[in-house]
């Protein structure tokens, strides 16, 4: 009894809150994830205005908005009443809760979910009637640079696809795909971040032991990874058309590709990803 009379209560405080004028985006969650879709909508010039922001940790955040400067629910059921689009960006471990805490609340509402393993059937059988929307991004959003591929629920109309991907683009670059692909791109863009890190890592600490100042091997080893990355994305060059171009004869590039061939880095690289692949899989099943 205790329960209904605190979801009844609940839900007559969402409605004199809802009467306050909605926001664009409210985001449940500020962990990483959370806290880095925040800082990329704010640096694609969102207002503060238009974003609102949850967690059941309250320090973690009240950092964020005052960070920020964006607004802070007192709960999960008053973002969800002042959204026009609502973000769940928490654990799995954490998510039926936020769902058992929503339920009543969401409507025909967008729901967008960056839930890592957790399937948009789930979403739907909870929120009955929400327009499911599951994302795969990565924390490069957080500087507008984001891999994001999403897939729609059987609620989703196009429209709605279009205001979700308007928003996405925002953050980096989005894609469309079945939901069944999700997990490859947990395993190349998601996982990636930390496998390019691992290289840039590799050739700044080489640069060091020829004799380069920690400094400046990093920031050249940083600047030639954008530099590779922005050259193949602006011009659609193929990267191994890239390599022929930079590889001569003889030259240095040929001398340091042969030690990779010999290494099997390629197969290396192929082995990591698919690793990041098949856990993806493993924990969505446990």
């Amino acid at each position: 009894m205790v329960t209904i009379l605190r979801r009844v209560v609940n839900l007559d405080n969402t409605r004199v809150r809802s009467h306050k004028k909605l926001v664009k985006v409210g985001i449940i969650g500020v962990g990483r994830m959370g806290s880095a879709l925040v800082r990329g909508f704010l640096n694609a010039k969102m207002t503060k205005k238009s974003l609102l922001a949850s967690d059941h940790n309250k320090e973690k955040l009240k950092l964020l908005c005052n960070d920020t400067g964006i607004k802070m629910a007192h709960d999960n059921i008053e973002l969800v009443g002042r959204s026009e689009i609502v973000i769940i960006a928490v654990k799995p471990k954490d998510l039926e809760k936020v769902l058992d805490e929503i339920f009543g609340s969401v409507g025909e509402k967008l729901v967008v979910s960056t839930v890592a393993g957790v399937p948009i059937a789930v979403f739907e059988r909870k929120l009955k009637g929400a327009k499911v929307v599951r994302i795969m991004p990565n924390i490069a959003c957080s500087v507008g640079e984001g891999a994001i591929a999403f897939s729609a629920g059987s609620q989703v109309r196009r429209k709605d696809l279009r205001r979700v991907n308007e928003l996405l683009d925002k953050l980096g670059i989005s894609l469309e795909l079945p939901e069944n692909k999700l997990d490859a791109v947990t395993g190349l863009s998601g996982s990636g971040l930390a496998f390019y890190s691992f290289v840039i890592k590799a050739m700044a600490l080489a640069g060091m032991e020829e004799g380069l100042p920690e400094d400046v091997a990093l920031k050249l080893a940083v600047q030639t990874a954008k530099g590779v990355g922005k050259l193949l994305f602006e011009t659609g060059m193929d990267p191994e058309e890239l390599v022929r171009m930079v590889r001569s004869p003889g030259g240095t590039t040929e001398a340091g590709l042969k030690k990779l061939e010999e290494r099997a880095v390629t197969g290396a690289f192929k082995e990591a990803v698919h690793a990041a692949v098949k856990r993806a899989k493993e924990l969505k099943k446990s």
